[in-house]
Formats: structure tokens, sequence, C-alpha cells
């Protein structure tokens, strides 16, 4: 039994959920209709925590209002407590990276609580704004309007 084995055994003992890893060295939980996963990740030395906070199902590409919403949020890190909000295949994901090194079951289980009630808040905040969206225009797709110059003279060479 590795290192994050351990702790998700030790964690589950404590917490009485029935975790275990799987082949792949992660493990899954859900709370308040988010669906969290927990991958260690041996290379890097840490966990990997991360839950999707938007329904793939919802808009064909991300809107505008929500790229705007998630944008908000990621600012310094005050609307994700501290958490990273990224774009992965059309899908905001909320995620954070604890180092191995010094983590044991309580810790990881506050980080867990604390990450859980980031990623509700931010799917309820991102799922409004959605809401209140126009269906105007979509975000953007990454590529140039027809007629849009890119001006080279913005970027510095370095």
């Amino acid at each position: 039994m590795n290192a994050f084995e351990s702790l998700i055994a030790e964690f589950a003992q404590m917490s009485g959920l029935p975790l275990s890893p799987d082949e792949r060295g992660g493990c899954f939980l859900e709370t308040d209709g988010i669906f969290i996963a927990i991958q260690y990740r041996e290379a890097a030395g840490d966990v990997a925590i991360f839950a999707p906070v938007t329904d793939p199902e919802a808009a064909e590409r991300p809107s505008k209002a929500m790229l705007e919403k998630a944008l908000s949020l990621a600012y310094d890190g005050k609307g994700t407590a501290g958490a990273s909000l990224g774009l992965f295949e059309g899908e905001l994901i909320l995620s954070v990276h604890l180092p191995m090194q010094g983590l044991d079951a309580e810790g990881l289980g506050a980080k867990l609580l604390a990450f859980a009630d980031a990623a509700v808040s931010a799917k309820a905040e991102i799922a409004a704004a959605m809401a209140s969206d126009d269906g105007g225009e979509h975000g953007w797709d990454g590529n140039a309007a027809d007629g849009d110059a890119v001006d080279s003279s913005r970027f510095l060479r370095v």
C-alpha cells in the first residue's frame, strides 16, 4: 500500500465514507450536487482535488457571462477559496493541489470540506450568471472575426 492509499484508507475510516483508490490512483465523492475527484499524482508528489462547476449540457460552448463570472471568481482566488478555476473541454473545473508530504487524514478532510464549499458556491454563482445571460454573444472561439487584423505592435519581443 502506497502513501496515498494509506491516506485514503485512514480518511475513509475516520469519515465513515466508503472510499478506495481505483487502478489509476483516484477516488470520487459526491456532495451537494458536486462530483469531486481526488487523484494521486505520484510524479508531482501531490494530491489533486478537482470538480466541474458547470453543467456540460447547459451550453454548446462557454458563454460570455459564464467566462466573465469565472474570471471574476478566479481573480486572486477570492471567489474560489484559493483554488484554481480553469476551462477544460468547455467545462469550468475547480482544482487544488495538496503536497503529499505532511498531509494526514484530518488535513485532507478539512481541505475537502473547504473545497466542497468553494465548489458549491462557484457552481451557484456561475449558474446564476448563465441564467441571467440574455443569450447573446458567446465566448471567444479562438478565431479572429472576419476583417479583424492582428495589431502586432501591441506585443513585445523578448
